[in-house]
């Protein structure tokens, strides 16, 4: 994959899923990730070693802010 980054939403929608659903496949609570979406609060390093590792995408490519 190119160095696009990506944020929850586009993640989400990469993989035709809601932001709830993409949570739950990552085994992330879902109100957390929505959180994250809306930038009320920060992603944690086990957020985004599992939204990798589920999309495929690099953690270097996902916005964590």
């Amino acid at each position: 994959m190119e160095d696009v980054m990506l944020n929850v939403r586009a993640l989400a929608a990469m993989k035709k899923m809601s932001i709830e659903a993409l949570a739950n496949e990552c085994g992330i609570n879902p109100n957390h990730l929505k959180q994250v979406s809306a930038g009320n609060v920060v992603m944690t390093g086990e957020d985004l070693k599992a939204l990798s590792k589920f999309t495929g995408v690099p953690a270097d490519n996902i916005v964590t802010n």
